[in-house]
């Protein structure tokens, strides 16, 4: 099976605990580092800024950006950086509630053939700050 080290790092947020909050409207930007652990034959590898929705009733999701950072073979043990920024949206904002959450991240997605998907992911917060 396919396996593969996938580090994050986000500018341009404040943080907020363990994750990074970033005013609606502004920019995302970051670097993500894959090293896979043997080759790894892709279609493609993306980085996506998404969100999705967690807890009681139907599973909704909204992709705002997808950048294709990579096709064909990774080679093993070589790492793979790449730099990405977003313009955020407005909305939805990153909520967490008694019944539903709106989670925000960035999530890189390996499209492998013949094989289940692989996907990592570095959720932050999209809210105004607190004044």
């Amino acid at each position: 099976m396919a396996n593969a080290t996938v580090q994050f790092t986000l500018n341009g947020g404040d943080y907020e605990g363990d994750w990074m909050r970033f005013e609606p409207g502004s920019t995302l930007q970051g670097t993500v580092q894959i090293v896979p652990q043997s080759d790894l034959k892709c279609n493609h590898v993306y980085v996506r800024l998404q969100w999705h929705t967690e807890g009681r009733g139907t599973r909704n999701e909204g992709r705002a950006g997808e950048i294709d950072i990579a096709q064909g073979t990774l080679a093993a043990n070589t790492p793979l950086t790449q730099s990405f920024h977003f313009n955020l949206p407005r909305e939805p904002w990153s909520y967490a509630g008694h019944y539903v959450n709106i989670v925000w991240e960035v999530l890189v997605s390996f499209d492998i053939p013949l094989s289940p998907d692989m996907h990592f992911s570095q959720p932050f917060i999209l809210a105004p700050g607190r004044r």
